[in-house]
């Protein structure tokens, strides 16, 4: 649900992000290394975690939205990048488990024993969104790179900002589903969410 959010506004421009599961892969990791071989709290290891993400996306938004080059080659050669890099930070061999209760509360736990407690997160993230989307500058600038960039561009619209927000803010919300992905399942492992980047495009669509 988190990936097919950020994805998004990506497809309403006409883009892609086939890395967004690798992203996942790779955050998932520093999280668990953080945690468990560096020994740092949970806030600590998540805001890496984060970071990470951040770092991503931001790779993606200078290669698509500064150099020109199209969103699926970029996306394709990143894709592999961050997945080479989850595999390289535990030679493929190593799986992180034993987090803290605190940690997996939040991918296990039950608000009032009903709602999931990654839940009201979703829909935090669902509801920013739906406000960047329909309520915004912003929004309206991604609709309008998806019907004709050239003519956003001539419009005044920053067309190259706009685009590197969207591909930032996905390998952000990446980096969350990873977090919540660890979690939930308890362990963090380098093939993670391998595939899921069909399963979001999937949904978006």
């Amino acid at each position: 649900g988190l990936l097919a959010v950020a994805m998004t506004p990506i497809v309403v421009t006409g883009g892609i992000d086939l890395s967004v599961g690798a992203v996942v892969a790779l955050t998932t990791m520093m999280f668990g290394a953080a945690s468990r071989d560096w020994g740092w709290p949970a806030p600590a290891a998540a805001a890496i975690a984060l970071g990470a993400g951040c770092a991503g996306g931001a790779l993606n938004a200078v290669l698509i939205a500064a150099l020109g080059i199209p969103p699926l080659i970029v996306t394709l050669g990143s894709l592999s990048l961050f997945r080479g890099l989850a595999e390289g930070i535990t030679h493929g061999a190593v799986n992180y488990s034993g987090f803290t209760p605190s940690v997996l509360r939040l991918g296990q736990g039950y608000i009032g024993g009903v709602v999931p407690t990654q839940v009201p997160l979703f829909a935090a993230i669902f509801a920013v969104y739906v406000v960047l989307l329909h309520r915004s500058i912003v929004g309206r600038a991604w609709y309008a790179i998806g019907f004709t960039a050239a003519g956003a561009r001539y419009a005044g619209i920053p067309v190259a900002r706009r685009l590197g927000l969207a591909y930032l803010l996905s390998g952000l919300v990446a980096s969350v589903a990873a977090i919540v992905y660890v979690a939930h399942l308890g362990q963090a492992r380098a093939d993670t969410a391998t595939g899921y980047e069909l399963d979001a495009i999937a949904a978006v669509v």
